[in-house]
């Protein structure tokens, strides 16, 4: 009896512990507080996440999470029931894959990307959304930088949200299999996916400098997925020529350059082939919002040759 309160008593001490972690604002006192409860229980999974999100070096993260995911496998974690241990061993597969990323490890991201999307699959939380989305991206971009194109076409086709990572990948893969008429079958799938964020690739290509603090959450967002897939567009010399060549014409038309750039950027066009395209589009074009001059390009068939 005596050693069960005393297991209530520790067990409230740790819950108390943690609620201070995760609410105070300083990392210095969050790691203090998180340290206590491992002297108390080594093998706490939220200490062992709390500290892994407040740790800077990458390789240190990676030490901290694999001993979670080993905790994990301890029977004191196997007597939970599913759904709690599908959640942690998700949150910890997706903090691993997206430290190994970073620590450009890619092999160990790859395994821990998969592990952490077979884990999202039984996840129902709304609040864990953004993170699903996040490790849905970095799996299409390992995917990219493993040149498996069957499998992102095989994955784009079955996955109902089309977000930027489903477009480019998509648009990125078909390029690399097709054998001929490749600007004809991917030109529409170049006008979708700067459909859904214009600005993408002018952070992709540093024609758009970093958003600062006052920018819009829309803008970090597209700087963000731009970071994670900048290198995606130099897949081959031919796609990025290609993708260039859309990117320059779309910015022309829509007035995304300054004044003094646009003659270099013409000439840069002309190069690519893209020239008679603007001259083209430049006197069919009426002012309008990024949007319609999409539709116009993509109804003109621009990129088709």
């Amino acid at each position: 009896m005596t050693t069960k309160n005393n297991q209530e008593k520790i067990q409230e001490r740790i819950e108390q512990l943690l609620t201070m972690a995760w609410n105070t604002k300083s990392i210095k006192r969050t790691l203090a507080i998180v340290n206590q409860i491992l002297e108390i229980d080594p093998d706490n999974i939220d200490a062992l996440i709390i500290k892994a999100d407040n740790t800077k070096s990458l390789p240190e993260i990676e030490k901290i999470l694999i001993c979670a995911l080993n905790a994990l496998k301890t029977p004191k974690y196997q007597e939970l029931d599913d759904e709690e241990k599908n959640i942690l061993f998700y949150l910890v597969n997706q903090r691993l894959a997206m430290s190994f990323f970073y620590d450009e490890k890619f092999k160990e991201a790859f395994i821990f990307c998969k592990a952490a999307m077979d884990y999202s699959e039984f996840i129902d939380d709304p609040e864990a959304e953004a993170t699903k989305k996040a490790i849905k991206d970095l799996y299409y971009r390992l995917l990219i930088m493993r040149e498996q194109w069957q499998e992102i076409l095989a994955q784009t086709m079955k996955d109902d949200e089309h977000t930027l990572a489903w477009s480019y990948s998509r648009l990125i893969a078909a390029w690399m299999m097709a054998s001929e008429n490749r600007e004809k079958i991917c030109a529409h799938m170049f006008w979708d996916a700067l459909m859904i964020s214009p600005d993408v690739p002018f952070y992709m290509m540093g024609y758009f400098a970093e958003p600062d603090d006052n920018a819009s959450q829309e803008s970090h967002d597209s700087f963000d997925f731009a970071l994670m897939f900048y290198d995606a567009i130099s897949v081959s010399e031919e796609f990025s020529h290609w993708f260039t060549r859309g990117v320059i014409l779309f910015g022309l038309l829509s007035n995304r350059f300054e004044e003094r750039e646009k003659d270099y950027l013409i000439d840069v066009l002309d190069s690519l082939g893209g020239y008679e395209e603007y001259e083209r589009m430049n006197k069919l074009m009426i002012a309008g919002s990024d949007e319609a001059i999409i539709e116009m390009l993509a109804a003109n068939k621009c990129l088709s040759e």
